[in-house]
This record gives structure tokens, C-alpha cells and sequence, in this order.
């Protein structure tokens, strides 16, 4: 994993951040949802944390980023994230990147790549991260923290709820 600097100097290091989009994950799976967690840190401090909602509220667009993105604008209060960092337990989907975009976002750290969860589902939209920067984002993207954990909580999703 390329070391990225956290957006303010603190005690908190990619791993204890992303333990907590982790332990969300965790939160989902348990709830029957895809094991996918996120966090939001700003100034050195967890804003939120939140995992996917997609099957509890029958909706498409409620991934643990969606979720953590809207909750933090609503605690911050306020549209834009600048200065904030996002932790995703698998590398996030072109609509939660485009979110991070819109919603000002400096950097995003993730564990497992998409293409594990591909794997699971077969059906997850992959980005070209050359593409970023084409499209005009300034965001950060760096993969692989805690990238075992976060395969371990999808190969057991799978398991559990036979989709391997």
C-alpha cells in the first residue's frame, strides 16, 4: 500500500481507521447486508462510520459510502468533506467515487479491490483509476489496507449467504 498521509497529523493510522470502516462491515453482515464498511476521518477523528444498506432499505444507491458521505455532511453540516479521508473496506463502485468527488473529499483508502468482490457477485462496476484524473477528479485513491480482512469478510458473506 502507497502510504498516504492522514489529512491532519494524529494518533489515528490507516489501520485503526480502517478497522473501524472494518467493524462496520461487520455490523452489515451480521444485518444480512453486503459486508462492506466505511469510515470518515477529518482533523485526525472518526466523523462516522456506516456499512451497506442496500437490502434493509431497498436501495440501489445505499452503499456504505453513500451513507457515510450523507451522514457526515449532515453532522459537519455542511456539502463539502474537504480535508476529510474515506476508508472503504472494498475499493468503491464509480457512483461512490463520483460522490467523493462531488462531496469534496481529499483522499480514499480501501481493502479489497473490486474485483474480489466481482468474484462474489459478478456484477460489480470497476473504474479505471487513470480515469480520474481524465474526468477531472483531484482525489487520492489508495488501495490494499487491511486488504486479507476485507477478503475474509467477503468470502464468508459468501458463504453464508451462498453466492459463491
Amino acid at each position: 500500500m502507497t502510504d498516504v498521509p492522514l489529512t491532519q497529523p494524529s494518533m489515528l493510522t490507516h489501520e485503526d481507521c480502517m478497522r473501524a470502516a472494518l467493524e462496520a462491515a461487520r455490523r452489515g453482515l451480521l444485518a444480512g447486508e453486503p459486508p462492506v464498511g466505511a469510515c470518515i476521518v477529518r482533523d485526525g477523528e472518526i466523523v462516522v462510520t456506516a456499512n451497506n444498506g442496500v437490502i434493509g432499505e431497498l436501495d440501489a444507491t445505499a452503499h456504505a459510502e453513500i451513507l457515510a458521505i450523507r451522514e457526515a455532511c449532515r453532522q459537519l453540516r455542511s456539502l463539502s468533506l474537504t480535508g476529510c479521508t474515506l476508508y472503504a473496506t472494498v475499493e468503491p463502485c464509480p457512483m461512490c467515487l463520483s460522490a467523493c468527488h462531488y462531496a469534496g473529499i481529499d483522499a480514499v483508502v480501501f481493502g479489497a479491490a473490486l474485483d474480489d468482490m466481482q468474484g462474489v457477485t459478478g456484477g460489480e462496476l470497476g473504474i479505471h483509476h487513470d480515469t480520474l484524473a481524465q474526468g477531472g477528479m483531484t482525489l487520492t485513491v489508495t488501495g490494499a489496507c487491511l486488504a486479507d480482512e476485507s477478503r475474509t469478510l467477503i468470502a464468508e458473506w459468501a458463504t453464508r449467504f451462498n453466492r459463491c
